[in-house]
């Protein structure tokens, strides 16, 4: 436990760190680059996302092989371990370059008859797309190796890797924008740079860790043979995934003058605080759930559980509420500028309940994907696509931002009334309420009252330093009533007082 521990600090640091490394910059972007090429960065990181299609489960198969040989024992061979992480990473290589090639060939359609650029010219945003297709075709093999990390458990040291590029990726595109030349161009060579070095720098550390063989790896078929049917079922469930989180970015890029989509694309970026505290979680706990399942331990396997899902939500209930009630507030000392804060904040409200049902989905998730179930997952995301690719085109068209925001909350509303139930019937009967009841409602209701008690008493933030003070200690309060309404977090505190009070000396 102590390794699983470690390795979920090591990457709440690493997801906090690169999470404010994202938003940090931002409004020195805003500030040069300007609010409708923002709305083109926004493109770009859909564009970044797209290439998650054609993973075809190859990152999260590598994950959960490595996690079942490191700790069940089951495959001592270093030969085959070598030879699976071989074969899928040419499979990865040789759709990356194809995908990127795809891009570059598709750029100038794409500026003229998808996107609606005011200012910059067609010719301009179709060399920006070229070079987008190029950055993200370079980062996206580094996905692949950081699976290959995490199933080894080795996730302290793919913390410190993933949170040294993304302070390059980010601080020195602030540099040289600021330095060398305040282009588009500029900060999309960049991109290309760190991401090509980025991929190296985890490849390489991969390799180095994986158990010594007797001969060079290589390419063999038979080892897709043996992950076939969970790799085509990730597959399934990572285009529709993709769909559905992007459906609302691609229709409203087409839909929105590109300054309009820039303040969408800016409530996105703040959720990403979000997932900073969901993915710390997943990222640890699913190879521990793994090998879990694969030793039959499955008294151990609903204790962990259940304390990883209580933990989980006092973190996203508090960052949501807080974020949630003070959006406006928030984005107006983050930016400097009140269009943007206004603009924003109703969207970035909106967003966050939806993001924040569905980060409470992802442990459940990781449980089905540790039994090798995915066929759950599929079909919700088949009939989520069904239902809500028109819902995102019908209302985005009537209320803009808001109205494909709305359409994220019902989504996420489905997946956590009706998948939950499906899932625990399968896999943990008989532990469902528990989910309900213990897991997550106490949390999310301390933490909404005590924020919503906050906005009542606390109705107009100061500027300045005054304000992050007062936010920082209304959010301190929430996160603190969260853990005293959650089963776990109060046992955690117990013990960690007891032993304070205990070494101190008479």
């Amino acid at each position: 436990m102590a390794k699983l521990r470690h390795n979920i600090i090591a990457n709440f640091g690493g997801q906090l760190w690169i999470a404010l490394m994202s938003i940090a910059f931002i409004p020195v972007y805003l500030h040069i680059l300007g609010i409708e090429i923002y709305g083109l960065i926004g493109f770009f990181l859909s564009v970044q996302a797209f290439f998650s299609i054609f993973d075809l489960g190859l990152s999260a198969t590598l994950n959960r092989e490595l996690a079942r040989h490191t700790h069940t024992g089951r495959i001592s061979n270093a030969d085959a371990i070598r030879d699976l992480v071989r074969t899928l990473e040419w499979v990865y290589w040789s759709l990356g370059f194809l995908i990127a090639a795809s891009i570059f060939a598709a750029s100038s359609t794409i500026a003229t008859h998808w996107l609606k650029p005011v200012l910059l010219s067609s010719k301009q945003t179709a060399q920006a797309i070229g070079l987008m297709g190029l950055a993200a075709a370079l980062q996206w093999p580094s996905g692949f190796y950081a699976g290959g990390f995490r199933g080894l458990e080795r996730q302290i040291i793919l913390n410190g890797v993933n949170a040294t590029f993304a302070t390059l990726r980010s601080a020195g595109a602030a540099g040289v924008l600021f330095y060398c030349s305040p282009t588009l161009e500029a900060f999309l060579l960049w991109q290309v740079t760190v991401n090509g070095l980025q991929t190296v720098a985890t490849g390489t550390g991969l390799w180095r860790l994986l158990p010594k063989g007797s001969r060079t790896p290589t390419f063999r078929r038979e080892c897709l043979k043996g992950i076939r049917g969970f790799a085509l079922g990730m597959t399934g469930i990572i285009i529709l995934s993709f769909v559905l989180v992007q459906a609302d970015r691609i229709i409203l890029s087409t839909l929105l003058p590109l300054n309009e989509f820039g303040y969408y694309t800016l409530a996105i970026t703040v959720t990403a605080v979000l997932s900073s505290v969901v993915q710390p979680f997943f990222a640890a706990l699913f190879p521990r759930y793994t090998s879990l399942v694969a030793a039959g331990e499955q008294k151990k396997l609903i204790a962990l559980y259940h304390e990883s899902n209580q933990l989980l939500a006092v973190g996203v209930a508090t960052v949501a509420a807080v974020v949630g009630l003070f959006a406006e507030e928030i984005l107006l000392l983050w930016t400097h500028d009140a269009q943007i804060a206004t603009k924003s904040a109703l969207i970035l409200t909106l967003l966050l309940v939806g993001t924040a049902l569905n980060g409470l989905m992802n442990l459940p998730y990781a449980l089905q994907l540790a039994y090798g179930w995915t066929r759950l997952a599929l079909y919700q995301n088949i009939v989520g696509v069904l239902v809500v690719v028109p819902a995102i085109y019908w209302l985005g068209q009537r209320y803009g931002g808001p109205g494909a925001a709305v359409v994220c909350i019902a989504l996420n509303l489905g997946y956590v009334t009706l998948g939950i139930p499906l899932m625990h019937r399968k896999l943990l009967p008989n532990e469902m309420w528990s989910w309900y009841r213990h897991d997550i409602l106490p949390p999310l209701i301390a933490a909404s009252a005590t924020a919503g008690a906050a906005r009542l008493v606390v109705p107009i933030i100061p500027e300045g330093l005054t304000g992050i003070v007062v936010l920082s200690g209304i959010g301190l309060a929430t996160f603190c009533m969260a853990c005293l309404w959650s089963p776990v977090a109060r046992v955690l505190i117990r013990q960690y007082l007891g032993t304070r009070l205990s070494s101190k000396p008479l």
